[in-house]
């Protein structure tokens, strides 16, 4: 019991205010979302709008090498803690979400800057820091007549048994590098290509705090009206036994093995 009552304090004491202050950093990536803008300012060089080809391409295109990539490099942070160290190049969430942002800003530079890249900036006290930082890039649909945004997301947050340990070993590749790294290369396969609704592709932190960056992005599309259509959140998404790297119910049962399918929350419907 005294151990509970340790533990829900420090819980308490690590996130005892609400969210405040939700913004952009992008304004014009704000403005995409609550559909003020002009869809021919983001057109393809090349539009490749059919949904047979999209789907072939996004089958042909996703590179097993990438992920690999994005993982191993996610790893080098060391500690991805919501609280982490925020001023270091090298370590710490900080390091990790200026590297997504780069890379999601990259992307967007070889695909006719269609891909506008931002943080989403909100204030709460989590593990003793104050502000924190989701880090997403939008790709503006086609309709703004009956304007619908998609969110493909997964946490780059990382922790160890405490919560709030900022100083131990945490690379988190499983959970949820994995997550984090699809998310990531989705925005690069997809960006090529032409939809009606416009998606968002979001890094968020605080999940293993208690989905604080996710209610964040939540909040924020209640306050600016923002139409969700459907969300997919990628978590955890390459365990293949069950039970060791996943639990039921998204996976079949207790050590069964599957390495052929990922782990997808979804809300909503296209």
């Amino acid at each position: 019991m005294k151990n509970i009552l340790i533990g829900f304090f420090v819980l308490i004491s690590a996130n005892s205010f609400a969210q405040t202050n939700i913004i952009s950093t992008n304004p014009l990536a704000e403005q995409i979302l609550v559909g003020n803008y002009n869809p021919s300012n983001y057109a393809a060089t090349t539009i490749i709008n059919h949904p047979d080809s999209i789907i072939k391409g996004i089958e042909n295109e996703v590179n097993p090498d990438s992920l690999k990539a994005y993982i191993i490099q996610l790893t080098t942070f060391k500690n991805r803690n919501t609280g982490a160290d925020t001023n270091s190049l090298i370590t710490g969430i900080g390091a990790a979400r200026k590297w997504v942002l780069n890379h999601f800003q990259q992307i967007s530079a070889t695909n006719d800057n269609r891909l506008i890249t931002s943080y989403l900036q909100f204030d709460q006290s989590i593990c003793n820091i104050n502000q924190h930082k989701n880090i997403f890039a939008v790709l503006p649909g086609t309709d703004t007549a009956n304007h619908q945004v998609i969110l493909i997301e997964g946490h780059i947050d990382s922790r160890c048994s405490s919560v709030c340990d900022t100083s131990c070993i945490a690379e988190g590749v499983e959970d949820n590098a994995s997550g984090t790294a699809l998310v990531m290369e989705l925005a690069r396969v997809m960006s090529k290509y032409t939809f009606k609704n416009t998606i968002v592709f979001m890094a968020t932190i605080g999940e293993e705090q208690g989905l604080y960056g996710a209610n964040a992005f939540a909040q924020y599309a209640v306050n600016n009206n923002i139409p969700i259509e459907a969300v997919l959140n990628n978590d955890v998404i390459g365990g293949v036994i069950c039970g060791q790297t996943s639990s039921p119910p998204s996976c079949p049962g207790l050590n069964d093995i599957d390495s052929t399918q990922v782990r997808l929350f979804s809300s909503g419907s296209f």
